[in-house]
């Protein structure tokens, strides 16, 4: 009786083991697969902050790099300066048309040899045209942020921009021109007398420049031009050799900024 009952119970008890055990076997199983979904998303997790660790890195040495470039003390803001200029050189700045008197009212919005930036590349080119179209003007532009330089160049002289925000600082053959904020342009130094204001109207397609007291042109506006080619601006009077360095600085930064 003894060895039944234990004969019994030891095939109850074998019973109870084979259930347990294949009850615990997924649980097992369960249980090493969330260990193993907790490691793979520590790991992704890891690489991802990882990630953005570097990246943030790089974004700064950027920015660093940027405002040093834009500086005009730096030796940096020079070699961005040869940069540019080495660019004219591979765009039609060796075969531009000469510049005369009436080149002013025949430049068109249309442009030739366009460049946009890429990815690993912040630098964008190309080369206005006369309405005939004749190439007369090359430009190249490095953009850093919100800040950005532009040069610029005829047969005969050269514009460099350094743009700050709502700030636009120009030169015309390597030597202070004007300050450009908030439609005005302000001659250099402590006077800082006005020299231009610009009427801006981009719901329309021509917006005044006033030279003086008076309007003396107008510029168009490109998203609103009708014409296969559109002029740059419009002349109301004949300008002086200054006021045309004026009138085309300041169309050319409506232009390419």
């Amino acid at each position: 009786m003894y060895c039944y009952s234990n004969r019994k119970f030891s095939q109850h008890y074998s019973g109870y083991q084979g259930w347990y055990g294949h009850c615990a076997q997924p649980f097992f199983h369960h249980k090493q697969k969330r260990k193993k979904m907790r490691f793979l998303f520590a790991i992704l997790m890891l690489i991802l902050l990882t990630g953005s660790l570097i990246v943030g890195i790089f974004y700064l040495i950027a920015k660093m790099i940027g405002r040093i470039n834009f500086n005009p003390e730096s030796q940096a803001w020079k070699k961005t300066l040869e940069g540019l200029r080495s660019k004219l050189k591979s765009q039609a700045a060796g075969a531009l048309v000469p510049w005369d008197k009436e080149m002013l009212s025949l430049l068109s919005l249309n442009r030739s040899n366009l460049k946009k930036p890429g990815f690993f590349n912040s630098t964008s080119e190309g080369v206005f045209t006369t309405i005939f179209p004749e190439p007369v003007l090359a430009y190249a532009e490095q953009k850093s942020g919100t800040n950005s330089v532009i040069i610029a160049r005829t047969s005969d002289r050269e514009f460099i921009f350094r743009l700050k925000g709502k700030e636009t600082e120009i030169w015309l053959d390597g030597q202070p021109f004007g300050l450009y904020t908030d439609g005005a342009l302000l001659a250099p130094g402590k006077g800082s007398k006005l020299m231009a204001r610009l009427d801006d109207r981009p719901d329309e397609s021509q917006s005044p420049l006033i030279l003086g007291n008076n309007p003396a042109l107008t510029l168009g506006n490109r998203e609103r031009a009708s014409s296969p080619n559109p002029r740059v601006l419009t002349l109301l009077r004949e300008l002086s050799p200054e006021e045309e360095n004026t009138a085309l600085a300041l169309a050319l930064l409506r232009l390419i900024s």
